[in-house]
């Protein structure tokens, strides 16, 4: 019983390393994102009703953590293959037809999301020419969408190392992703 996942790190090999670490360290940053946000949301609800003063420009840093947070978790999602998904046939399709579907589907998934991060990078080039910054804080918006095109880049490779474990039989199902190979 003690082979069976020692055999399964072994077949997933690079892929465990080059995509589910990465992924897992910025669902960790996802995460305290989402506690920095909860945090703000109290300071600034406390600050509004018990002072009569809110925190100034929450709703505009919310937004940008808002932001950071989806593109954060995005590749732990890719990777872990945790999208909404409709199942109906999968009890009916053979097991190599599902490998052949998973590698498809990752691919394309991948190439999707190259083309956001493309149009991403685009957008960050388009910020910092005509030096667009917010309203209240007045912060350049090229450095956010910058980094939400490489983590788009980061979610395509995390995209890729799901089709690469489908190609090598490292992962037969998208229950595999998360239910340690079972």
């Amino acid at each position: 019983m003690s082979a069976k996942p020692e055999h399964d790190a072994a077949r997933k090999g690079i892929t465990h390393w080059l995509g589910d670490l990465p992924s897992r360290a910025l669902a960790l940053i996802a995460g305290l994102i989402l506690f920095a946000m909860m945090l703000l949301t109290l300071f600034d609800v406390a600050g509004r009703y018990l002072f009569n003063s809110p925190l100034p420009a929450t709703s505009e840093l919310i937004a940008l953590m808002i932001a950071g947070l989806v593109f954060c978790a995005l590749p732990y999602v890719c990777f872990r293959e945790m999208h909404v998904t409709i199942d109906i046939l999968d009890d009916v399709v053979p097991d190599w037809l599902k490998r052949i579907q998973g590698v498809f589907v990752n691919v394309f998934s991948a190439v999707a999301l190259l083309v956001i991060a493309w149009r991403l990078y685009e957008m960050s080039i388009t910020h910092y020419r005509y030096e667009e910054v917010s309203d209240e804080l007045l912060m350049p918006f090229w450095p956010f969408t910058a980094a939400m095109a490489f983590l788009g880049v980061v979610a395509a490779w995390a995209q890729i190392c799901a089709a690469a474990q489908y190609a090598t039989g490292a992962r037969s199902t998208p229950a595999q992703s998360y239910h340690g190979g079972e």
